[in-house]
Formats: structure tokens, sequence, C-alpha cells
């Protein structure tokens, strides 16, 4: 996770203090924003936090990034079509922010506002409560996602990115509690995923943060690094693979959509 969220890595380095000093000054900050976001209705929380993130998001480093990987993955589209959805990009992370903040209120109102589209496998496995290992990316709703798996009560892991700013890991555990969700940091490695699997429990993992390392695989024409870690798993361990993904709907609604178990087409693939 980013080291410092409201101020430039090369500002807040320049010293010690300064760097203490921003760490406190962004703890502050998620406390003040996370008591405003649970005041407000869902709604309002999500347009408020899609401002904020849209205001700000288009002058940060990563606004560049974004553009940059707009242009690989959609190399025919003009400047102004970039620049547009880039901005569209840091909304919606803006609304991501705001439905992890009032996550547990979207459990709570779920008869209401998602839609679970379950397909016949992964209700068959969820159901008999085999171990599995459910796949996501961070599109949409993600945050939403992971609601599937307390609704069918698994044993779930989730790995997770430590936050390097000690307030502000205490604050993002906080809110996934109520799920009982077990959170295995990411940089414990594969061991404890492993004894997890064989246990019987399940996994819930987001693949395409930026990797160091990995597999070099095609994607939009270009060799990119890629996180196999959950095909290595499900055949190492013989474990489920599967993928889930989450939508907004209208009205403040959610549609999350199970996918039936992947199976691999080479049985003596490498683990």
């Amino acid at each position: 996770m980013p080291q410092f969220y409201f101020i430039p890595k090369r500002l807040a380095r320049k010293a010690p203090w300064l760097a203490r000093a921003v760490q406190w000054l962004e703890a502050m900050g998620f406390r003040f924003i996370f008591w405003l976001m649970r005041l407000l209705p869902l709604e309002r929380a999500k347009q408020l936090a899609g401002f904020a993130f849209g205001l700000v998001g288009p002058h940060s480093d990563k606004a560049t990034k974004a553009k940059i990987n707009l242009a690989v993955a959609f190399p025919d589209t003009s400047e102004a079509w970039r620049e547009q959805t880039m901005r569209r990009i840091f909304h919606s992370l803006g609304y991501s922010a705001a439905e992890l903040i009032k996550l547990e209120q979207i459990w709570e109102e779920r008869n209401a506002r998602i839609d679970f589209v379950v397909h016949p496998g992964a209700r068959e496995l969820m159901q008999a409560r085999r171990p599995a290992i459910f796949v996501s990316a961070h599109v949409g709703p993600w945050q939403v996602a992971p609601l599937v798996t307390k609704y069918y009560e698994l044993t779930i892991n989730t790995i997770y990115a430590p936050e390097s700013n000690p307030v502000v890991a205490e604050l993002m555990l906080e809110l996934r509690q109520f799920l009982g969700e077990k959170l295995v940091s990411s940089e414990d490695g594969l061991r404890p995923l492993i004894k997890e699997l064989k246990a019987g429990n399940s996994i819930n993992m987001a693949m395409d943060t930026r990797l160091d390392s990995g597999k070099l695989v095609p994607f939009f024409g270009r060799d990119a690094l890629t996180n196999t870690s959950a095909a290595g798993l499900a055949l190492r361990t013989g474990a489920a693979l599967v993928v889930a993904r989450a939508e907004r709907l209208p009205a403040g609604r959610y549609r999350i959509t199970v996918y039936d178990p992947l199976t691999s087409p080479d049985p003596e693939a490498p683990q």
C-alpha cells in the first residue's frame, strides 16, 4: 500500500521528522473521513468520495500512469478520451473507498441491495464448503465482492497489503472485522495459504496488483509481469479456482457474480 496518501513521497522523505508528521496528519485525516462517511447515507457518501477523488486524483502521479496505460490498452483513442476516462477512474475509486467504509451497512441491507448470481458449479462447491481460491480484480465495487463468501458462511482467508501507517492499518482492519475473515499479509508468502487450503478453508485474492516479479504473459500486445500464484496454489493443493466479480447497479444496488470453477486444460500443468 502507499507509504503516503495525501503528500508526494519525494516531499515527505526529505527528513524523518517530516515523514512522521505526514503520517500523523494522514491518520487524523482518515479518522475524520471515516467519521464523516459513517454519518452519511450510502449514496451521499459515495457521491462525496467520488467528488473528492475526482478532484484530487487527476493531479497525482498515478494519473500520469493511468493515461500511459490507457494509451497502451486503447491506442486508437484520443487524448481527450483518455483524460476523461482517467477522471472517471478516480471517481470510481472514490466510490470504492466509500463502499469499504459502508461495507457493514451494505451487508446489513443485503436483501434490498445485493443480487447474488452464483453459477451451479460454484453454488455446489460453496454449499459443500470445499476449499476454494476466489479470485477477483480491483474493478468496479471490488470491496463488495467478498460479501458472497460471508453469505455462504465460508471460512475465508483474505490476502491484504499491510499499511505503512499503523493508525491507518488499524482503521482498515477494523472495517473488515465483521466479515469474519482471517487476514493474511501479502508479505507472509504462500506457506500460510497452503496450510489454510489443506485445512479445508478458502482464500480471497485480488490478482491485479503491481508486481516486481512474476511470469511474463502477453497483455494488450505486450509482455507483462503476471501473478500466477492463484493457479499455482490450485494445482498444488487441489483447491477449486473460482472467479468472482461485483457490479454497481442503479439505485445503490449491486450484483455479485460467482462463476463455475476453472479447470486446467493440461492435467500435467506445472505447479
